[in-house]
């Protein structure tokens, strides 16, 4: 599950590269904060973006920040995936003023408390399906049902195949931070379902 939570915190980062606003550029993978230069942003980069992620593995918590230059159209936005005893999450921040985005990453508390929706629960490497009747119960504002698959696990070198059906707060695959890999053909699938009903 490490490696594929690496593999979408490492393809979210890339995704937007260095108007004349300045921006801290910089990362760290142990974390919610990193120094670095402030750069000048080129002319269709008109935020300074922050994104910072969590990952809770058995109650021990793991985190990364990301800093730089962002596009207009981003806005701020919450991705959290549940499975079993992992729980990911991925805050994105905007600014846009000179070196806004040189504090902290933030990381908006979760709820905790279970909230009715039951979803499949799986994770599999080098393989593009993962099937269960195994299911896990969603909490907080994790009301959808997650599959994903294709290219986004990690090893520290290379993108691998893997798949997964988790809790999510997304409404829709468009909303999935990565959903652009679908069309690049990185990504195979996206879906979003509703939760497995008890009656």
């Amino acid at each position: 599950m490490n490696a594929f939570l690496t593999g979408v915190i490492f393809l979210v980062a890339f995704t937007a590269t260095g108007n004349s606003l300045d921006c801290v550029h910089c990362y760290s993978n142990d974390g919610t904060d990193c120094s670095g230069e402030a750069i000048t942003c080129t002319d269709d980069m008109t935020h300074c973006r922050t994104i910072t992620s969590e990952i809770m593995q058995d109650g021990d918590a793991s985190h990364q920040v990301f800093k730089f230059c962002g596009a207009a159209e981003e806005h701020n936005w919450i991705h959290r995936e549940e499975l079993s005893t992992t729980v990911f999450q991925l805050e994105n921040q905007i600014c846009n003023t000179d070196n806004c985005n040189q504090g902290p990453g933030q990381l908006t508390p979760r709820d905790n408390t279970p909230n009715g929706v039951k979803c499949k629960q799986c994770y599999v490497e080098h393989s593009l399906d993962c099937d269960t009747e195994e299911t896990t119960e969603c909490t907080g504002d994790m009301n959808k049902c997650l599959f994903m698959s294709g290219l986004v696990c990690n090893d520290g070198t290379d993108y691998y195949v893997c798949a997964q059906r988790v809790c999510t707060n997304l409404a829709s695959p468009e909303q999935h931070p990565f959903y652009f890999e679908v069309t690049a053909g990185n990504i195979q699938k996206i879906e979003i379902t509703e939760g497995i009903s008890d009656a």
